[in-house]
C-alpha cells in the first residue's frame, strides 16, 4: 500500500512539474493548467454528531489543474484527538483525489472531489490502546474564489469513511464506523 502511495505521488509531482511550466503561458493562471499548494482548517463530526468548536482539523495541499475542468489534488490531513470518556482517537492521513471543476466566472468556480484517503489511528478504550491503519474513499464538493492574481479561497465540505473492526477491545468500541462529515476554508497559493 505505502508502495502504491509512493508511486502516486511521484506521478503527482511529475504531473505538477509539467503544469507549472505550462501555466507561464496564461496571463490569468486560475484560468488555464496550474499547480497550487494552499491549506485548510476545518471542523468535523461524525455521524449523527454535531459540529462542535473542539473537532477541528488542519490539511495541507498540492495540487495541479490539468485545464479549467479536471485536476488532481494530494492532502496531509490532521483530525487531532477525539472523544469522550470512554474512548479516544487520534486520526490523521494522506488523500489523493481527482478533482472536477465547472467555472462561473473567472473568479469563481465549483468543484466536486472523489478520492482515497490513506489513514492512520491510535484509539484508547476502557484501558486498551491500539493503532489501526486502512484506505478508505472519499468525496467533496466545494466553490472557490479568486481573490487576487494568484490567491483563492475556497469552502468545501468533504465526507470521510473510517473504519475500525477489531474484537481485542469491548463493543462498542470493537466496530467503529466513522463517516467523518467536514466543513473548511482554506486559501491557495496558485503559481
Amino acid at each position: 500500500m505505502r508502495t502504491l502511495y509512493s508511486h502516486s505521488l511521484a506521478l503527482l509531482a511529475a504531473v505538477i512539474g509539467t503544469t507549472t511550466l505550462a501555466s507561464t503561458a496564461f496571463a490569468n493562471p486560475t484560468v488555464g493548467p496550474h499547480a497550487y499548494i494552499g491549506a485548510n482548517y476545518g471542523g468535523y463530526k461524525d455521524r449523527g454528531g454535531d459540529f462542535d468548536e473542539d473537532d477541528d482539523f488542519k490539511e495541507a495541499i498540492v495540487g495541479a489543474q490539468l485545464n479549467q475542468f479536471l485536476g488532481f489534488e494530494a492532502s496531509y490531513i490532521d483530525f487531532g484527538s477525539f472523544g469522550g470518556d470512554v474512548g479516544k482517537a487520534s486520526v490523521d492521513g494522506y488523500g489523493l483525489a481527482v478533482v472536477g471543476r465547472l467555472p462561473l466566472t473567472e473568479q469563481m468556480g465549483l468543484y466536486a472531489k472523489a478520492g482515497q484517503l490513506f489513514w492512520d489511528a491510535d484509539l484508547r478504550a476502557a484501558g486498551f490502546k491500539q493503532s489501526y491503519d486502512g484506505d478508505e474513499p472519499f468525496f467533496g464538493v466545494g466553490a472557490d474564489l479568486k481573490v487576487s492574481e494568484h490567491i483563492v479561497v475556497a469552502l468545501e465540505y468533504d465526507r470521510y469513511k473510517i473504519d475500525l473492526d477489531d474484537s481485542t477491545f469491548p463493543a462498542p468500541a470493537s466496530n467503529w464506523e466513522g463517516d467523518m462529515d467536514t466543513v473548511k476554508l482554506g486559501a491557495r497559493f496558485v503559481f
